[in-house]
């Protein structure tokens, strides 16, 4: 699907979301930054077509390793890092190929509600994360508010969205299954208890949009 879709994905992106994604990357980066840490190797998982990575690149790393299932996308990525910096790699969060405590931090955009094994490749993670580096989440959790902005939001993410989405990227499916996989996914509280049952501290949780879009920073323990 996300092979299928990548020519207009980085343009919907940011349309559907009246660009303000952009911003959620460069806020939550700007915050790591200031944690004082030092990032030397980032693993950019689920990565896509690299709009986080760019964001990585102002923490100085020694190298990116952006890793994804969908070959297509890996190729926006290149496209965008410089290649003496970011390496892709075609490889399944479930079986990351990496040695365990390598990287110092990890940052997973828009990815992780696409995951089969969700508890799985958490577990994965923080195998191949240091002893208290940094893991960044920025998702579309299911929200629990129920207010009228909500339900206008709702409203346009289930009946407005998939239909402009799959015409541009003349998909007959790809953002039906957006809403879709938002509607069956966790709240970020229920997310974030699933972290802490698996070797993380949150640090902190950032609501950018509405109750669906939040920001997890937590931390291997």
């Amino acid at each position: 699907m996300f092979d299928e879709i990548s020519p207009t994905y980085d343009r919907l992106n940011h349309l559907l979301s009246g660009f303000q994604d952009k911003k959620w990357r460069r806020s939550a980066v700007k915050f790591l930054g200031s944690l004082n840490c030092e990032y030397n190797y980032i693993l950019d998982l689920a990565a896509g077509s690299g709009d986080l990575g760019l964001e990585f690149l102002k923490l100085n790393p020694q190298k990116i390793y952006s890793v994804d299932l969908s070959v297509e996308m890996l190729k926006l990525s290149q496209n965008k890092l410089p290649k003496d910096v970011n390496i892709t790699l075609q490889a399944d969060a479930e079986e990351l190929p990496f040695n365990d405590n390598f990287f110092d931090l990890c940052g997973i955009a828009f990815g992780v509600r696409n995951f089969e094994s969700l508890e799985r490749c958490i577990r994965q993670i923080h195998r191949v994360l240091k002893p208290e580096a940094k893991f960044l989440t920025i998702e579309m959790f299911k929200p629990q508010k129920n207010s009228i902005t909500n339900k206008s939001f709702k409203l346009y993410f289930e009946k407005v969205l998939p239909k402009i989405g799959n015409a541009i990227s003349k998909s007959d499916y790809a953002y039906d299954y957006l809403s879709e996989s938002v509607d069956s996914f966790l709240t970020v509280e229920e997310y974030s208890a699933l972290l802490e049952q698996n070797g993380f501290k949150i640090i902190k949780i950032r609501n950018n949009f509405l109750g669906f879009v939040h920001s997890v920073f937590a931390e291997k323990i």
